[in-house]
């Protein structure tokens, strides 16, 4: 597969649906991979995921029941993965073979994998082998071949998981987002 990075100061243009390749959605600024449909329908998060990574063993615990009843209710989990309350939300949803949508800190080479085909951490390829960008939308500010911020606590992706649940970010047509346009001209 070959590198997707802006040249200058303008992305490229896609060539293909989100979930077959990563896209830069313009109105929104956001770098989108996989099922962009998913932003169509009823979004949640676990808040108390978000912060500061300082959670006892029976606050994960929670955690992961939050995000269980999430999935159980029919709504599609917007979740980060760059700590350990973030990773125990975001594999409930592989536990029931629900979606999820994953915010990102960094490019989606460096999270999941150049070939994009890796689930991003660890514990996530013991429930699904593989990322299944026909299943799960990947979203991230930074274009595919940057790398990410390595916090644990990263205020950015909480914010932004926060913007998504509420239909919040500027130009990301909720409700109306199309995957790829119909006509090329």
């Amino acid at each position: 597969m070959s590198s997707i990075s802006i040249a200058g100061n303008a992305p490229p243009r896609r060539r293909a649906p989100f979930d077959i390749e990563p896209g830069f959605y313009e109105p929104a600024g956001l770098w989108l991979y996989g099922n962009a449909r998913l932003l169509d329908v009823d979004l949640s998060s676990v808040p108390n995921s978000h912060g500061p990574c300082v959670h006892s063993a029976k606050e994960l615990d929670a955690i992961e029941a939050e995000a269980e009843a999430i999935v159980f209710t029919g709504k599609v989990l917007v979740c980060g993965i760059q700590n350990a309350a973030h990773q125990r939300a975001a594999v409930v949803p592989l536990r029931w073979g629900a979606p999820r949508i994953v915010v990102l800190s960094g490019g989606f080479h460096h999270h999941l994998g150049e070939k994009l085909n890796q689930e991003p951490f660890r514990v996530a390829r013991l429930w699904r082998y593989a990322w299944d960008p026909l299943t799960d939308l990947a979203i991230s500010r930074r274009a595919p071949d940057r790398l990410p911020t390595y916090a644990r606590h990263n205020r950015t992706v909480d914010r932004l998981i926060e913007r998504i649940v509420d239909h919040q970010v500027p130009g990301l047509l909720f409700r109306r987002l199309r995957t790829f346009p119909t006509s090329q001209n």
